[in-house]
């Protein structure tokens, strides 16, 4: 039960479930910045889907920037969810030490990449999030996202370079390895366009082409 004092209403949550209140807005959170992005998602719409008073948001994380940053940081911090959770620059192998091909070593950046696609629905929207933070910025957070994925692509580049003989990356080198990386990224920023043609394009149904209304839109609404 909410409590008034001087007769003016509060947003302070009092109840014994503060707790569950506070992780069920981490998880609407996570889940809507995951799916809509930072800025068109509403404070009122986490609430909404939370099932708790809009003021909770204020009292738990201050503000929406706050609330942000806690799902961005906090809904994924628990290890045994994720334990073979890398940073990004860390999924290219060193494929001379290793004793890889340039094409062996792709492969393992792909498993390793994509791994948390295999890890449930809490991490693969938790990854998703950092991808659209990374093409979306919500200007809430620093670079250490930047400065990670830069490292990605150094490190992607000189694979890159290594598998074409080249002394040094050239143009053409830079652009394969952003086509390299947009294919991954593809997977988590997109990813119910991904899976959805495998759920409704059964055999039974190719045997025509789809009109244009039938392919998945990518419009947001």
């Amino acid at each position: 039960m909410s409590t008034q004092a001087n007769g003016s209403s509060t947003h302070t949550p009092v109840r014994a479930d503060g707790a569950l209140a506070r992780k069920r807005l981490l998880d609407a959170a996570l889940r809507l910045f995951a799916e809509k992005g930072y800025q068109k998602t509403s404070t009122r719409e986490i609430a909404d889907q939370a099932g708790v008073n809009l003021g909770a948001i204020s009292y738990y994380f201050g503000d929406k920037p706050g609330l942000y940053r806690a799902a961005f940081c906090e809904s994924c911090c628990d290890t045994t969810n994720a334990p073979d959770i890398q940073l990004a620059c860390d999924c290219v192998p060193d494929h001379r030490a290793a004793g890889l091909s340039p094409a062996e070593a792709l492969g393992v950046f792909f498993r390793n990449f994509l791994q948390p696609l295999k890890q449930g629905d809490q991490v693969r929207l938790f990854m998703r999030l950092h991808f659209r933070e990374l093409v979306e910025p919500s200007g809430v957070l620093g670079t250490e996202m930047e400065d990670d994925m830069a490292a990605l692509f150094h490190a992607l580049t000189q694979l890159t370079a290594d598998a074409l003989d080249l002394a040094a990356p050239d143009p053409d080198c830079l652009r394969l390895t952003h086509a390299v990386l947009g294919m991954a990224i593809h997977f988590f920023v997109a990813q119910d366009l991904v899976e959805r043609p495998a759920r409704d394009w059964s055999p039974s149904r190719t045997t025509s082409t789809p009109s244009p209304t039938a392919w998945p839109s990518t419009r947001t609404a």
